[in-house]
């Protein structure tokens, strides 16, 4: 892998403030260089989250880490970018219960992270190759990762019966250039016949056209950024969950 197997962090910290698209609330993060093996790191008040799959504590209709009595929400968009854009170490300082929803996709972390710039660690990145296939399961939701490949590729499929949306698919190989082009600026979306329950749950209170859109059974709610936005998001989303491994991978998803 050449100088991409060196670890990287941020040159210059960079703010990023915004609207939670679940509690309505003015959010507010900062990210901060790291040393190198400090990997991603959510800091609330004193409180450190490390950014892994042990502390997910809540998957409802996002990714919420905790700690203690510590929690911050919808953190699948920034790791997705940062594992896009290969970035390994980097503390996550929040104030609010949750990430700024921004404009619904990852392209606003992009921009955030190329104003930082990056910074080589001068130690090895952890990569892993996987030796052999993995299969999880949830209703009608399945997921598969494998062996094969330099990088990492991802392969989504949806289908939302009775919708415009229907059966989407999309496959691309993981690179800081596909990421940012064809996965990032993809926007968070919601069925319209499922927008009240959401609210009645106390969920979508942030939710505006600033920063989703919605699918109906015949119309989307406005223009969209790809034809297939539906599953690049999903794939975007899938990417940040993937990111709690805490190391990279090679193989196929």
């Amino acid at each position: 892998m050449g100088r991409q197997a060196e670890q990287t962090t941020i040159a210059r910290p960079v703010i990023q403030a915004g609207i939670g698209l679940h509690s309505g609330e003015t959010c507010v993060v900062s990210l901060l260089p790291a040393e190198s093996d400090a990997g991603i790191a959510f800091a609330i008040g004193r409180r450190v989250i490390p950014a892994r799959a042990d502390y997910v504590v809540d998957t409802q209709r996002g990714t919420t880490l905790g700690k203690g009595a510590a929690r911050v929400g919808c953190v699948e968009h920034l790791m997705a970018a940062l594992y896009g854009m290969q970035i390994d170490a980097v503390r996550v300082e929040v104030e609010g219960p949750e990430l700024p929803a921004c404009d619904g996709s990852a392209a606003e972390w992009v921009k955030a992270l190329r104003k930082a710039g990056l910074v080589r660690l001068g130690a090895k990145r952890d990569v892993r190759r996987l030796r052999r296939a993995v299969w999880a399961a949830d209703g009608a939701t399945w997921a598969m990762a494998g062996p094969g490949g330099d990088g990492l590729s991802l392969a989504v499929g949806v289908e939302f019966q009775n919708t415009i949306a229907g059966k989407q698919a999309l496959w691309l190989r993981v690179s800081r250039r596909s990421f940012a082009r064809d996965l990032a600026p993809a926007r968070t979306f919601a069925l319209e016949g499922e927008l009240e329950a959401l609210r009645n749950r106390g969920l979508a209170k942030g939710g505006s056209a600033e920063n989703a859109f919605a699918v109906g059974t015949d119309r989307y709610s406005g223009p969209l950024r790809f034809e297939d936005e539906v599953v690049r998001h999903k794939a975007l989303d899938v990417l940040g969950d993937l990111a709690l491994c805490g190391r990279r991978f090679r193989g196929h998803v």
